[in-house]
């Protein structure tokens, strides 16, 4: 029961870092592109995407107790409250009221297509040994 209070507190000081972390770079990223598109999310979820991709394949090399507590800081914590599934539907339904069903559509393939590919491409290069190469 401890070790699950205590996972349970590392997922939530990941997530609280994560959080911040992603309404800052959004802001950032916003503040420098401007426009309509909501690149900031974008960027943020391309970058989570890759990043998780790249622990949980150096996770799937670990010893089960140390990747366990990797994965819930910084996967299910950090990089949970920094990527955001609900932000970009809420951009994505933004655009599509604003007049902008074009890019609507864009944000919806972009987020799904670039986020999958990089999440695959981290686990690919963080999961490889050297003796598979």
């Amino acid at each position: 029961m401890k070790e699950k209070a205590l996972l349970s507190l590392a997922v939530l000081a990941g997530g609280a870092l994560g959080a911040v972390c992603r309404v800052e770079g959004n802001g950032a990223i916003m503040a420098a592109m401007g426009g309509h598109f909501p690149l900031g999310i974008l960027c943020i979820n391309m970058v989570g995407a890759f990043a998780m991709g790249l622990l949980m394949g150096f996770v799937s090399r670990m010893t089960e107790n140390c990747g366990k507590w990797m994965s819930a800081f910084l996967g299910t914590g950090f990089l949970g409250g920094f990527t955001t599934f609900s932000s970009f539907a809420l951009d994505t339904v933004d655009l599509y009221s604003q007049g902008h069903p074009f890019f609507s559509l864009l944000n919806i393939v972009l987020n799904t297509l670039l986020c999958v590919l990089l999440a695959g491409l981290g686990w690919n290069l963080a999961s490889s040994r050297e003796e598979d190469a």
